[in-house]
This record gives C-alpha cells, structure tokens and sequence, in this order.
C-alpha cells in the first residue's frame, strides 16, 4: 500500500490562500489520523469523521499506514511530523512511550466524566475499540452429545477429535496453552513472568502441537479453513467467525478464555494540531451514541459503559467488551510482549521445527 493520503472529509475547505500564515491557519483547521484502510476508515469516515467535520469545521483526513510503530519513529527521527493521530496497537504503545515519541492524554478533555476504565485509559494512549482472539468450532463436527467450553476441550484430541489451526505466534498461544493447563485467564502473566512459566506454556504446546495441520498467519486464513472443514477447530479473530455465523455456516463462537486485543491510538509527540486531536478522540471513541453506531457497523465494541445502555441484550452478546464477555476473557499484555517477545519468538522457531 502506498504511503498515500486521501481524504475522508469534505466539510470544512483549507484556507487557500498563499503564505506562512495561511498555512498555519490550514493546519490549525486540520487532524491527520494514520489508519490501516479497509472498511475501520470507511467506519470512522461515515460516523465520526464527516459529523465532527459538519459540526466543527475542522478537517480530518486519514493517511494509509502498513507499519504505525516504523513511520512513529521515522517522524520521530527526522522530525518532520506528519501524523497527529497514529495507532499504537500492541508493541506500539509501550515501544513509543518508552522513547517519548508520544503526547501525555488530556483526560480532562477526552473522558471529563472519567467514564472509560483504566484498560481504555492510558497516560499516552485512548482504548478505541476491542476486538478478541477467540476459538471457532464447527458445530457439525462436534461428536455427539458432547459440548465444546474452551481451552481444555481444544487440548482434548481424544473427546474432540480432528483438525485445528492455531496462529504461528507465541504470543497468544502461550496464554492459552496456560489456560488448558488450568491457570486462570487473569493470571496467565503472572505465572508467564517466570522462565518456570514459559517451560510449562511450551511443554503443554507439545501436547497438541501434532493436532495442528495449519499454523496460521493472516486474519482470513483460519475462518477459510473452518469454512471449508479443512479444520474442526481454530484460533481466529471474533468478527471473522461472527462473518461466518451470518453466511449460515455451522460454526459456535467460543469467548471462554479469549484474548481481548485493544485498538489503541495516541497523539504523536510534537503533532500540528493535538488540542483538536483529543477533541476528535473524545467525539469518536468516547460518545456511547457514536460508539453504539461503530458497534453495529463492525463486530468490535469500545469501553464507555454507556454503550450498552443504546444497544440490545442480543447486540450486547456479540461484542467482546460486553460484560458477560470480558469476564472470561484475559486482555493481550502488550508490555509482557514488548520485552519477551524477542527472546520467546526465537524459542518458538526452534520449537516450530522440532
């Protein structure tokens, strides 16, 4: 994808006038937010960008990324800011704050009422929305008169039997690993801190690693397996096998023990225009009506609790922020990875080949 700009706005036109202070008064009236394309910037364009347009006249446009953390740090380093919005998913958010590429959040302006909780609320960081990495099952293939409830069962080779898929990652798999061995979703991390922890995630990987007939590694790979029933198990991302429950395929969506994975964006350090960034951040990601609209446009959900009170019980069960499902689920430690990454994902080849 080319480094490209396009617009998503067409409510407030640049002053067009020639000269440093037209220029400034332009950027004054302009928000540039990175984003990965697809059909999240189509979402931002229709519910947030064109009405916080219409009604504060002020630009927004979305510059395409395939890599936020490498372009952060490019800008960074040659100091021409480009960006004042970027998205600091997983390593992104901790690798950037720790070199102070990023604006400390003025919370007091994006949550004044203090209503999003601390896994949406960091010092350099808004939680946008939430997405999880859960386990989707073919239900005609289950044998009979058994029920499918998580990890254990998906370690279970011999009650459930067939093919799986996991993604070719540590990070993830580990946890779950953890979790089918009987640690608790809330505390995967604690017991992972220790090398003790990491021998017993690998050693319980050997267990089921000979069932997996795919290690995945892009977001459509899984559901096209299950699809298929090439797989009667995977790993995949919640809105790819919600994608399959509408296409009438005979797949369960299984949020036990999932892994809730968070669409952080931040305001870049020395950004043209950061008052209007927050203003934009608190107009799209922390409004319940907005977010009700997103949550109804994608499969994905924010954390503003006012959220659920606009939408439907059943609406409220297809989303990973939903209080029944968070409940079940461990949030993706994105500090855990940004340090151990590393040093697992060699240990995780050398196993992969084994």
């Amino acid at each position: 994808m080319n480094k490209l700009l396009w617009s998503l706005s067409l409510g407030a036109a640049l002053v067009g006038a020639a000269g440093g202070a037209a220029l400034a008064q332009s950027r004054d009236k302009t928000v540039v937010i990175a984003n990965y394309g697809g059909a999240w910037a189509e979402t931002l364009n229709r519910i947030c960008i064109q009405p916080f347009t219409k009604e504060t006249g002020i630009t927004v446009t979305q510059a395409a990324t395939e890599d936020s953390l490498a372009q952060i740090r490019a800008q960074q380093t040659t100091r021409n800011i480009l960006w004042d919005i970027a998205p600091t998913e997983r390593s992104g958010l901790p690798v950037s704050q720790k070199n102070g590429w990023l604006e400390p959040i003025d919370w007091s302006v994006v949550d004044p009422e203090n209503k999003l909780p601390p896994i949406a609320r960091k010092t350099h960081a808004i939680g946008s929305v939430a997405y999880s990495t859960t386990i989707g099952v073919r239900t005609d293939k289950l044998p009979e008169g058994k029920t499918f409830t998580g990890w254990k069962d998906f370690w279970d080779v011999k009650q459930f039997p067939g093919p799986r898929t996991l993604r070719n990652s540590p990070a993830e798999n580990l946890e779950f690993a953890l979790i089918a061995d009987g640690v608790k979703p809330s505390e995967v991390y604690d017991v992972l801190r220790s090398p003790e922890g990491v021998d017993r995630a690998f050693k319980k990987l050997d267990e089921i690693k000979p069932a997996i007939t795919v290690w995945w590694t892009s977001g459509q790979q899984p559901v096209q397996l299950l699809a298929s029933g090439e797989v009667f198990y995977a790993t995949a991302f919640n809105g790819r096998i919600q994608q399959l429950q509408k296409d009438k395929l005979p797949v369960a969506l299984i949020w036990n023990g999932g892994s809730l994975d968070v669409s952080y964006y931040s305001i870049v350090k020395g950004a043209n225009n950061a008052a209007a960034a927050m203003q934009f951040m608190k107009y799209c990601w922390n409004e319940p009506q907005r977010l009700a609209e997103i949550a109804r446009a994608m499969p994905y959900s924010s954390f503003n609790p006012d959220l659920y009170k606009i939408l439907s019980a059943e609406e409220a069960r297809q989303l990973p922020t939903s209080p029944e499902n968070i409940e079940v689920q461990f949030a993706l430690n994105a500090e855990f990875w940004a340090e151990n990454l590393p040093r697992i994902q060699k240990r995780w080849e050398t196993w992969r080949l084994q």
